[in-house]
């Protein structure tokens, strides 16, 4: 391999194969002539999660887990210093002219180290601003100490980086308030990958007239995401709706406290036989998965965490054209308005199942939110945004 071909090195506390985040980045690197070593999670299985010899994987002997409060705070503290024997070890081996490190949490950048006192780039990827998300998580104000700590941590981890890439406007906003330079941020937003989810090349094979209704989620199950909400509008939605059915795809396996939660919850319900929860799949079969449902839902609680974070998902079910009936959220309504997503107030079960059955007897308006949302997104795609990172990454290995 040619010595002057550009080397970047990637941290993730996640399964690069199962994240289609991370994994934009380093395929478009490869395609523009970089090489991309990543340090991540396990798969459950340990199964290789790179195909492309430019892209070499090497997995923590950790797999990713639900764990709460003192359990995930240890689960961090192995997972750092796995990853900083793994970056040393391999910076023996590679000189890297990059190091790019994918927040939570944020100071996995100080795994680099001794690379950045040695002039060697970082960057800081804010996905979640850890401070709100703190909030979101653990149901507490933004003078509670752990919150304060977050926020010292965050300042602390963005110092020590050159540059920060954050999801959103809004997150970019609190960084700038909490004392970082807007020159020292550029905002990428998550939006799709329009190489895998694209419903002009994924064909719908199930048959609509089958006497299904597939109520589609997808993603992380935590209380603040509100799945407890879709559950409890079943029996309502039963009544009306024959052959309905809640189809979730977590984002881990073993989700942890709030599927739980709702498992027990749909048994008491009565409605367990309509819930069908599956294990983690590739990210190729997402999108067929995605165009064979009928209604996509996001029923996250609103708070000052959840308003503002985009959630990979919403964009990627637009690109699918599947309609998409949400909690109102303001990075939602900023991004798309009321034209592409049938909202609902977050929480509130009796508007969740009247919208829902709207849609159900009026199919022409699934039709209609759909295909507005997906007018709308035609500009909000990976391809449009990764320029930016490109242009960042050769600024940034050129200075040395």
């Amino acid at each position: 391999m040619n010595r002057n071909t550009p080397r970047i090195l990637m941290l993730t506390h996640s399964v690069y194969s199962r994240d289609i985040r991370v994994r934009r980045y380093a395929e478009y690197l490869v395609n523009d002539g970089y090489l991309v070593d990543i340090i991540c999670l396990a798969t459950e299985d340990n199964t290789p999660q790179s195909k492309d010899p430019s892209i070499r994987v090497y997995p923590l002997p950790m797999i990713r887990r639900r764990r709460e409060k003192l359990g995930h705070l240890i689960d961090w503290g192995m997972s750092i210093l796995f990853m900083f024997w793994s970056v040393n070890k391999l910076s023996f081996q590679h000189r890297y002219d990059l190091i790019h490190v994918h927040n939570m949490p944020d100071v996995l950048v100080f795994c680099a180290l001794f690379q950045r006192l040695m002039g060697v780039p970082v960057i800081l990827n804010i996905h979640d601003a850890i401070p709100e998300l703190a909030q979101s998580k653990l149901g507490i104000g933004p003078d509670h100490f752990v919150v304060k700590i977050q926020s010292v941590l965050e300042k602390l981890s963005i110092r020590f980086s050159n540059h920060v890439i954050t999801a959103t406007e809004s997150f970019k906003k609190k960084l700038i308030e909490r004392g970082t330079s807007n020159k020292e941020i550029t905002v990428i937003t998550n939006f799709p990958d329009e190489r895998l989810f694209d419903s002009r090349g994924t064909l719908r094979v199930r048959n609509p007239d089958d006497g299904n209704f597939i109520i589609l989620y997808v993603g992380t199950v935590a209380f603040r995401y509100g799945l407890e909400t879709v559950v409890r509008a079943l029996p309502a939605l039963r009544a009306k709706i024959p052959g309905i059915r809640l189809q979730v795809f977590t984002k881990i396996k073993d989700e942890g406290k709030a599927l739980s939660h709702c498992l027990q919850l749909a048994i008491d319900l009565g409605v367990d036989d309509l819930f069908e929860v599956n294990d983690p799949v590739p990210l190729e079969e997402m999108p067929s998965i995605m165009a064979n449902a009928d209604i996509g839902v996001y029923p996250a609680l609103k708070d000052c965490h959840m308003d503002h974070a985009l959630s990979l998902k919403i964009p990627e079910m637009v690109n699918m054209e599947l309609p998409i009936v949400s909690s109102r959220l303001t990075v939602l309504e900023e991004l798309y308005g009321d034209e592409c997503i049938a909202f609902v107030e977050a929480g509130n079960i009796s508007q969740l199942v009247d919208k829902i059955l709207e849609l159900y007897e009026f199919p022409e308006k699934r039709k209609a939110y759909a295909t507005k949302a997906k007018a709308k997104g035609l500009g909000m795609t990976w391809k449009g945004q990764y320029p930016i990172y490109r242009d960042l990454v050769d600024r940034l290995i050129h200075k040395q």
